[in-house]
C-alpha cells in the first residue's frame, strides 16, 4: 500500500515493531475496566496510526490492537456476536463507540507507551 507518509525512522520504527508483538490496548482497557480476565487478553496484531483532521499524526503516535479490535476478526469459532459480547466492539464498529468503550486515542497511545516501557524493563 502507498503512503505519502514518510517511512519510520529507526526509534519509531522499534516502537512499532515492540508494539506489534505485545497485548492489545483495547483488551487491556476491558482488563482495568473489570470486564475481561487477564488471560483472555491478546498478544499480538495490528498496529494502529491514530489521525488529526484525517492526517495521520505520525509513526509514534499509534498501538497495538488485536485483529478483532483493529479489523473485526473473529478468533477461533468464534462468532460476531461472541466476540462482541466478549471482547467489544471493534474500531470497525465505528470510532465513537470505539473510543467510548476503550478511550481516546490520547489514552490509548499513552497507555501503549507505558505497557512498552514495563515490557522493557522486565
Amino acid at each position: 500500500m502507498w503512503s505519502s507518509a514518510p517511512a519510520p525512522n529507526p526509534a519509531e520504527e522499534a516502537r512499532i515493531e515492540f508494539s506489534k508483538v505485545g497485548p492489545c490496548m483495547a483488551c487491556l482497557s476491558l482488563v482495568v475496566q473489570g470486564l475481561l480476565d487477564i488471560k483472555q487478553v491478546f498478544v499480538g496484531g495490528d498496529y494502529q496510526h491514530t489521525k488529526s483532521g484525517n492526517i495521520r499524526r505520525g509513526h509514534w503516535f499509534g498501538f497495538c490492537l488485536c485483529v478483532w479490535h483493529h479489523r473485526r476478526h473473529p478468533f477461533g469459532n468464534n462468532t460476531f456476536a461472541q466476540m462482541r459480547e466478549k471482547w467489544g466492539p471493534s474500531l470497525m464498529d465505528g470510532s465513537r463507540t470505539f473510543h467510548e468503550t476503550y478511550g481516546t486515542d490520547d489514552e490509548l497511545i499513552a497507555q501503549q507507551t507505558y505497557i512498552n516501557e514495563l515490557r522493557e524493563a522486565a
